[in-house]
């Protein structure tokens, strides 16, 4: 019972309108979350160069195989 109700407060205050002179602050590079792909692209490169992995980080595909 708990945690439902834990559930529906999380639910309800996640909710809220944003105001459209506000939209475009939030909309603003450092508000993503990835604000550097391209460094994150070239960290994982060198990762999978220096630990001879590649990917794992990052979900690509829904696993069906039909990518």
């Amino acid at each position: 019972m708990k945690i439902f109700v834990l559930f529906n407060m999380l639910f309800i205050v996640s909710c809220a309108n944003v105001k459209q002179i506000d939209r475009g602050y939030l909309s603003k590079k450092i508000m993503q979350l990835d604000p550097h792909p391209e460094e994150s692209v070239f960290r994982e490169e060198v990762r999978s160069f220096r630990e001879g992995a590649v990917g794992g980080s990052s979900a690509v595909g829904g696993g069906c195989g039909c990518n």
